[in-house]
């Protein structure tokens, strides 16, 4: 069987598309496995369709934007590092506990300080607009 020969622009473009298929297969099998990135779609959901309805500024939608990036990214590595750890430890370990504990609480503290930035950037416009929305 003849061996195909590729030009280098043609491996660039099959090496950048197995990166993201490879990438949408992680999310596919992040988002079945960890129940807490469905709670989170649906709280990004949320927000978005808040931000648009109480009209968001750019600035705002920024930093939206960024701690949903942040937020998610923390939680895909902790999935990440936990799966790694349960390959290598196949029975209880307390190192591999602390490891999964501390990864969990890198999670939750991002989790509440996005809520925090949250209500930081929903809430004068959310008042605002209810308040409109009473007086008129």
């Amino acid at each position: 069987m003849a061996k195909k020969k590729f030009s280098k622009r043609a491996k660039v473009r099959i090496r950048l598309k197995n990166k993201f298929v490879n990438a949408a297969r992680g999310v596919y099998t992040a988002f079945k496995e960890e129940s807490t990135l469905i709670v989170y779609l649906i709280a990004i959901i949320i927000a978005i369709a808040l931000g648009i309805w109480i009209k968001l500024d750019l600035l705002s939608w920024s930093i939206i934007i960024l701690t949903i990036g942040v937020l998610l990214g923390f939680e895909f590595l902790n999935t990440s590092i936990e799966n790694f750890v349960d390959l290598l430890s196949f029975e209880y370990n307390i190192k591999a506990k602390k490891i999964k504990d501390i990864c969990a609480a890198a999670s939750i503290i991002n989790s509440i300080l996005a809520v925090v930035i949250s209500f930081l950037i929903y809430l004068p416009p959310l008042i605002d607009r209810i308040s409109e929305m009473i007086g008129n």
